[in-house]
């Protein structure tokens, strides 16, 4: 068993399969995240809405026939979220088209444990890393703006001085 980190990722898993679900939230957590379980979309757009979980997984089964719109539910509160589709062998290829449209990966059922790890832990610090990139983006962009002023600051400072 891992040691637990103080800042754990967050993880939503919607799956209408109890025995599915049980080895996804057990497996998760003994990997050292927290997982909020819900059995429906509905419920997970609503948990989605007020926890912003880093990553979501979804059971194949759970998908609605049009999925686009839910994954656009997913975008309404998080600009990128990580989506990740459980299926079966037989359901894997009519999941594929979805990787275009958000899904990020599909998780093979049954599951099999150190590929679900390492897609995990490649997510999770890809999502590390685009937010230092998002606020360092944002911090050089301030700088930007700010130094016309900054400018015409240390002009009028310099001149009340001479």
């Amino acid at each position: 068993m891992r040691k637990f980190n103080r800042n754990r990722t967050r993880l939503l898993v919607i799956c209408q399969d109890e025995t599915l679900s049980n080895e996804l939230v057990t497996l998760l957590t003994g990997y050292g995240y927290y997982v909020d379980y819900v059995p429906n979309r509905k419920e997970g757009i609503l948990k989605f809405a007020q926890h912003k979980q880093a990553i979501v997984i979804i059971d194949a089964a759970s998908l609605p026939r049009f999925p686009q719109h839910l994954f656009h539910m997913f975008r309404y509160y998080t600009l990128n979220p990580k989506i990740m589709i459980a299926a079966t062998r037989e359901e894997e290829e009519n999941i594929y088209p979805y990787l275009d449209k958000g899904v990020y990966d599909i998780i093979q059922v049954p599951l099999r444990f150190e590929y679900l790890d390492f897609n995990l832990r490649r997510l999770v610090q890809y999502e590390r890393v685009s937010a230092r990139f998002s606020f360092l983006k944002l911090l050089v962009q301030l700088l930007l703006f700010a130094a016309p002023i900054w400018v015409l600051f240390l002009m009028a400072l310099g001149s009340r001085f001479l």
